[in-house]
Order: structure tokens, then sequence, then C-alpha cells
């Protein structure tokens, strides 16, 4: 395994000098928030049906005042909707702007929410959602609700942020107390939260962006989809509210800010989905797309914030349109996150793993209660980018893609201790175009080392020296998707479709499936399996139903059987081909394997001009009676 150098840095913004901020500032950075807020302001006719709607004490009666959610809390919907209604009263050249009936009905509701007080045992909720949703409507709003209303919620909801706390979380703090200092006029709170908003704009080994641009919150994991997120939206934001004012951000924070998105979550964007891999905890109904679609509208605002770059953004956005062609082509290893991109013209795939360094998976407010191997070598590939949407309530939570997992009946939610690896010898390289990653595996008994060399048309996926303590019968998941068409199946001698049900072969050559061909180079004994699967999205996260949902869905896997010693296995996956393809190669195998120990695994590519080799211990690899390496 080759170990990549990085030198650290960081930028530390200069906070402004002396507290005094300019009339022209204050009017400037006002006009800012007005603006960046009443973006998104609902139509007239959403507008009219809420004010309709409220009931004379300023509730709703479809919000459920009730509700004690951590995650996904109801209530915070009325919050919300008076926002909206504070968009639309104060976007100018809405068809409601200005309306007296839609002042007296945002008046009522905010009246509502501060009388009431409501409360949520989340933290989160109390200092920062709450805060940072009130804040904006007072502003908005401004003179034309009761001053001592508005005095009151100052100090009532927005009295319960303060700065502190670090990566996102930080962030969220101190815009809170940014927009309380336009509320206030407090030239000095504005200048103090303005210099911890941008404190975070660095690149760091502690919690925010990473030296390979990947994201990290609760500690060394992976958050591009959930913290990382709100991270690129919070910093776009604040560059537009800071724009034209002494507070305006410096270039090189800015170029900071253009280097994470673009080399970070665009990375693990695939026909607008993100990659499950990036969403962190939150793989609610519709994420993939809803955290893809996030990802590319802040792409699409640093094209106008930073438009000299702009072209940058933009091929990332032209990528990601219904019908076009990928031009994002390369292969990554985000080494402070031990995940693995490969982005090919017309295929993507990854792999996730974890480590003593780093956090496979977390659990937090019942959100992933299943996810306790997401971080165990999860490999997933995408054509359509659709190959895995909302199967996670129908999922087999012990057969992900890529994983080899013991088949126990123990607990699957998550927890950073568990889901932290017990090796340090997991990691990747990259020629920028190619590579490989390597994870040796522990956990509860289960032993094993695995190797992934990513190609130009193919993924060879090697293991060795699986063993385990437990009585369990241990599985390597080659797949597990949404079942698309046939599955055809070559046995060596015979060629097949297999529409509906399972079917374990004794020699199997190949399995073609959706556009994506799995290839073993010698036959081997495995189970193939297209079959209706069926579970609930309460499972997954507790905020959802627990209707039944039913799925069809296609899986392949190896079965090592319980108790396997010095177990093994090889395969590949080619997914750009045809059936055809399939059927007329003479020999569907693309590398030759140098080594398949415990411990070495290498390969041999491109004729033999490519030699890729993962050493988990000292050793020698020698090739073609002339070459050789030694570690």
């Amino acid at each position: 395994m080759v170990w990549s150098t990085v030198v650290m840095f960081s930028i530390v913004c200069e906070p402004l000098q002396g507290a005094a901020v300019s009339a022209d500032d204050i009017a400037t950075l006002q006009a800012n928030v007005v603006a960046w807020y009443t973006r998104g302001a609902p139509s007239a006719g959403r507008v009219r049906g809420y004010v309709r709607a409220l009931k004379p004490d300023g509730s709703w009666s479809d919000v459920d005042y009730e509700n004690t959610d951590r995650g996904g809390w109801v209530t915070y919907g009325h919050l919300s909707r008076t926002l909206a209604l504070a968009q639309a009263y104060t976007k100018p050249g809405h068809e409601l702007a200005g309306s007296a009936d839609l002042r007296g009905a945002i008046e009522k509701a905010l009246a509502h929410w501060v009388q009431q007080d409501y409360q949520n045992s989340n933290w989160w909720y109390p200092q920062i959602g709450v805060p940072q949703t009130m804040a904006p409507i007072l502003i908005l709003m401004g003179d034309a609700i009761d001053a001592e209303l508005t005095d009151k919620a100052i100090s009532q909801v927005l009295g319960r942020s303060r700065m502190g706390m670090t990566g996102q979380n930080k962030v969220w703090l101190a815009g809170i107390a940014f927009l309380k200092g336009i509320l206030i006029e407090d030239a000095a709170l504005m200048t103090k939260a303005r210099a911890q908003i941008l404190e975070e704009l660095r690149i760091t080994t502690a919690e925010g962006v990473q030296p390979d641009y990947s994201f990290h919150q609760h500690g060394p994991q992976l958050q591009w989809g959930n913290y990382g997120a709100s991270f690129g939206s919070n910093m776009i934001q604040w560059a537009s509210i800071f724009q034209g004012t002494a507070y305006a951000i410096d270039p090189e924070s800015l170029r900071i800010l253009g280097d994470y998105l673009a080399e970070g979550p665009a990375w693990v964007l695939w026909h607008g989905r993100m990659d499950i891999s990036g969403c962190g905890r939150q793989i609610f109904r519709g994420s993939q797309q809803s955290k893809g679609r996030s990802a590319l509208r802040q792409l699409e605002m640093m094209a106008d914030i930073d438009s000299p770059h702009a072209d940058r953004y933009r091929r990332t956005l032209a990528s990601n349109r219904p019908g076009a062609a990928n031009t994002l082509v390369g292969h990554k290893h985000f080494w402070r996150s031990d995940i693995s991109v490969h982005r090919r013209p017309t295929w993507y795939a990854s792999v996730k793993m974890s480590s003593t360094r780093v956090i496979g998976a977390e659990t937090c407010n019942s959100e992933n209660m299943l996810g306790l191997h997401l971080g165990d070598g999860v490999t997933y590939f995408h054509r359509t980018g659709a190959e895995y949407e909302d199967l996670f309530p129908v999922w087999d939570w012990q057969r992900l893609p890529g994983a080899t997992c013991a088949q126990s009946d123990g607990t699957l939610v998550p927890s950073s201790k568990r889901c932290r690896g017990r090796s340090d010898l997991v990691g990747g390289v990259s020629d920028g175009d190619r590579g490989a990653a390597a994870m040796e595996y522990v956990r509860d008994g289960l032993r094993a080392r695995k190797a992934w060399f990513f190609l130009d048309q193919a993924v060879v996926c090697l293991g060795a020296g699986i063993d385990s303590d437990g009585p369990d019968s241990v599985l390597t998941s080659i797949n597990q998707c949404a079942l698309k068409g046939p599955i055809t199946v070559s046995t060596g001698q015979a060629v097949h479709e297999v529409r509906r049900g399972e079917q374990l072969t004794d020699n199997l050559a190949w399995v073609h499936h959706d556009g994506v061909g799995y290839v073993f180079p010698r036959l081997r004994r495995a189970t193939v399996r297209g079959v209706g699967q069926s579970g609930d999205w309460y499972r997954v996260h507790h905020r959802e139903s627990r209707r039944a949902v039913e799925r069809d869905v296609f899986s392949l896997w190896i079965d090592h059987g319980a108790e396997p010693d010095e177990a093994r296995y090889a395969y590949a996956v080619l997914p750009n081909v045809t059936v055809g393809d399939m059927r007329a190669a003479e020999s569907l195998w693309p590398v030759s394997v140098l080594a398949q120990t415990t411990s070495l695994l290498a390969i041999s590519s491109d004729g033999g001009r490519r030699v890729q080799a993962v050493f988990f211990e000292p050793g020698q690899l020698a090739w073609d009676g002339a070459s050789s390496i030694e570690v």
C-alpha cells in the first residue's frame, strides 16, 4: 500500500478592526439578508392557503404541537411556515408583498410561538434550529410587527443561542449571532460573529473541511450530505450577505470554499443523486435526490459568486443533467475519510471503509438504525444513479454491496465505538485516473483482508484470509440493488435467464444484470437472487411509517460458510456491458492475479504494463520474470 504525505494548512481570517460599522454597511447587510431570504418565497396561492387555515389563536390545525420527535420535530413546521409568509410579505414584486392581512397573520403566528414557547429535548432545536428561523423572520418584518413582540422573541428565542462549539455547529451559532447583531444594532457582536463564521472556512484535521476536501463532524466521520451540506450552504449564504460591505469574504477563503465544493461533494454526485456513502446517517426517503439537488444548487450559486472559476462548477452541473455525458472523470481516494471514488464517462463506483482513524457510520435522533456495516467496505456501482434508490426499507443490511459480513442476530444499530475500525491498515492510492483501495477488516471475531482495484472498464475485487471465530455463516455480498430486467447467468457450459427466484450455482462463470457484468476468474459457487423483498421505513429511522414496503431486488453473493478458515474470493465488476458483450468475449476476466494470500493481494492489467499490489505484511512480489518489488 502506498500512503500519501499531505502538508496541513489553515486560513484564519483577520477580524475587522474596531466595532464601528457604517450606516451604509448596515443598510447593505439588511438588503442582502432580505434578498437572500426572499429568494424562495412561496406562491400567492400557497400563502393564501396558509392564511385561511390559520386559527384565531395563531396556530394551524395540521401542525402537531404535541410532537416530541428529536429528529424531524414536526412542531417546528409552524415556524418554518411563518418564515414562508414573511418571505412573501417582504419580497419585492410578490403579489402579496405588504398585504395588511398577511402582516396580521404573520404577527398572530409569531405571537403564538413566542407565547407557547415550544421546546424540544434535542438541544439543536432551541439553540440552533428555532433561532436560525426566528431571526430572519424578525429582520424581514422589521417595524411591521409589534416592537414588544420583537423584543420578547429576541430575548427569549435568540437568547438561547450562544456562540461556540466546532465545525458546522459553530457556523450555525455564529450566523444566528450575526443576525441578532443586525436586529439589536450591535456592531461588536456582528464583528465577533463574522470572525467565528470565517474561522471555520479553513482546512483542518479537527471537525470541518479536511485536507482532502471531505468534511468531518461528530469526530473523524464523513458528513458531506449532512453537516457538510449545511456548511456549504451557510458559507455561500454569508459570502452573499457580506458582499459589498466591510465584512466581505476574502479571496483566499472563497478559494477554499470553491475547492471544497468542487473537489469534495461534487465527486459523489451521479446523475443528480448523491452516493449513499456521502449521505451520512440521513438515508431517508428520497435522500439521494434531495441531497444531490442541494449540492447542485450550491455549485450553481458558486458559479455566480466565484465567476472567474464558473466553468469549474458548471462542468459538474452539466454532467448531472438528464441524458448528459459525464465529464468529471478520474479516481480519488479521500484519505482522511477512508473512501475511494472512481468516475468513468458512463459509470461510477465507490468503496467506503473505516479504520482506527475513521468512524464508518452513526445513528442519532433514531436515524440510520440499521447502518452498522455502512463503513465496512460497502461498494456501490452506478450507471443511472437509481440503482439503490430508496431500497433502504427492504435491504438485507447484512448483505450490503461489497461487504464481508457474519449473518448474526446481533444489533445493527451503529455506535461510534463499534463503527470505528479495528485496524489502521485501511486506505487507498491513486494516480488521478485509476487506483486501489484496501481494508484489513476486523469485527466481532471476523477477519478479512480485502482489496479493490479500479481500472478503465472494471473494478477487480479480491479477498483473502477470511476467518471467523463465530458460529454464523459469513457472506461476501457482490451486489444488492434494484431488480431491473432479466438476470443472465453463465455456468461456462450454458447461458440462461433467471427472471424471478433464487439460484445457488456451483460453477458460475459470469452474471449479467441491468447493464452490469459480474465475472469470476474460475468457476465459482455463488447465489443469484431476483425476488421481492419487504420491510418498512420505520426500521431505518423511527420518524417514518411502519407500513410495509416491497421492492424487487437483485442480489449476488458468495457464502463462505460458518467458521471459515483462510477463505477467499475474486470477482470483477464490469459496469457498462451488454449480454452480447458477455457472450462474445473469449475471456472476460480483465486482469492476471499475481498474488492472493493473507499477506498480499496483487494484479496486473493493461497487458502486464500496470501492476497494483496491497501488502498487508512485509514481503516481495515478482512478476514477468524480470521485475519485483519488496516492502
